[in-house]
């Protein structure tokens, strides 16, 4: 089962942070509590002998980012330990790169490295401000609030959340996806090789499909959209997401498959674990699916059809980032713009248009999580 929120740790400040929350969140609803401008307070939790230098402003960037001397004084300033400080605002231990770390406490407003939502009203209702939310850092799989069963949305503003409800496959999916991130050890890079593997099929735009269209009806009567507002959503395509990942994920069907290449050859084993992934997604028809359109587009499969790619390499026993690895033209797209583009027919702005209103265009997203050593955000 995900971890909810955590009572709020004690400190010496009137608002202590709630668990993964961003640190310009939490920067902004202490502000708020003391009657401050976010910059005062800002410069003065980071006086000291040197002079304070704080690039950009609350307005242009979500996130704060710190060198080391300012999230020295940060930890100073709320009586906690550094370390506890930083397992409870992921960002505040993200480098950037245009932040100097010299003697100078220095902090930048930027735009967060990573996706975040707002945090759920229900479990966090005290820490919520009038015009000050809670923003959070999701996870790999904490974009569904399981207390209250609702899929939190990215929301400056206000509470903004989808009741799940009518959509029990999603609940079941995301007991799978929490299941998955606790026990594989690249938990998040499996599962958005599954989104990107999902992707290839969304935008083939299925003239047979059916469990898309009757999910996007009730996902549209829940947010009150159209249903073609919805379809590029993450949400639409999470059943089917999390079922190739877990079938991907799964070790016994990797060494089933290098064992079926060397008895019958790939082309047999590939067929099996196909009919495999119809059956666990409800499409019986796709091995055949799959089989005809490589036959017809061998050049566009080899390059755009990520499990195609993923079988050859399972088969030759490859492992690590090879295993992960999704080519750029085959990954599913991180804005919703571009996916609207491509998965709706004709005013694609219009639609956005009215997802964004819907706050259906940010939040989580199933991408590869940052490992450490990867490059500062930018």
């Amino acid at each position: 089962m995900p971890v909810h929120s955590p009572a709020p740790a004690p400190t010496l400040v009137r608002i202590p942070p709630v668990a993964r929350e961003l640190t310009g969140s939490w920067i902004r609803r202490t502000a708020a509590a003391y009657g401050l401008p976010v910059q005062d307070l800002l410069r003065g939790i980071l006086c000291g002998p040197h002079r304070v230098q704080v690039t950009g402003a609350p307005g242009t960037g979500r996130e704060l980012f710190l060198n080391a001397p300012a999230r020295r004084a940060l930890a100073r300033f709320t009586g906690l330990p550094l370390s506890r400080l930083t397992g409870l605002l992921p960002g505040l231990a993200a480098t950037h790169g245009q932040l100097v770390d010299d003697e100078v406490p220095r902090a930048m407003w930027s735009v967060p490295c990573e996706a975040w939502v707002g945090a759920c009203l229900r479990c966090t209702g005290r820490a919520w401000r009038p015009e000050q939310p809670v923003l959070v850092y999701p996870g790999a799989a904490g974009q569904v609030c399981w207390r209250h069963r609702r899929w939190l949305l990215a929301h400056a503003g206000k509470p903004a959340d989808i009741p799940l409800e009518p959509l029990p496959e999603i609940l079941a999916a995301h007991r799978h996806h929490v299941a998955l991130v606790r026990t594989h050890p690249r938990g998040g890079d499996v599962v958005a090789l599954a989104a990107a593997v999902v992707w290839s099929w969304q935008v083939q735009k299925w003239k047979s499909e059916t469990i898309w269209r009757n999910r996007a009806r009730r996902l549209a009567a829940v947010t009150g959209c159209t249903p073609v507002a919805v379809v590029p959503h993450a949400l639409l395509v999470y059943p089917e997401t999390i079922a190739v990942a877990r079938l991907l994920g799964d070790w016994r069907w990797q060494q089933r498959l290098r064992a079926s290449v060397a008895a019958a050859g790939a082309a047999a084993a590939a067929g099996v674990f196909l009919q495999e992934v119809g059956r666990r997604i409800g499409r019986p028809w796709l091995a055949d699916w799959l089989s005809a359109r490589t036959r017809v587009h061998p050049r566009e499969a080899a390059q755009t059809d990520p499990l195609r790619r993923w079988l050859l390499t399972a088969a030759d026993g490859t492992s690590g980032d090879g295993l992960w690895t999704v080519a750029r033209a085959a990954a599913r797209p991180t804005e919703y713009s571009d996916r609207a583009s491509l998965l709706t027919d004709g005013r694609p702005r219009t639609v956005v248009e009215e997802a964004r209103a819907a706050s259906l265009t940010g939040g989580w997203e199933p991408m590869p999580p940052q490992r450490p050593g990867a490059a500062p955000c930018l």
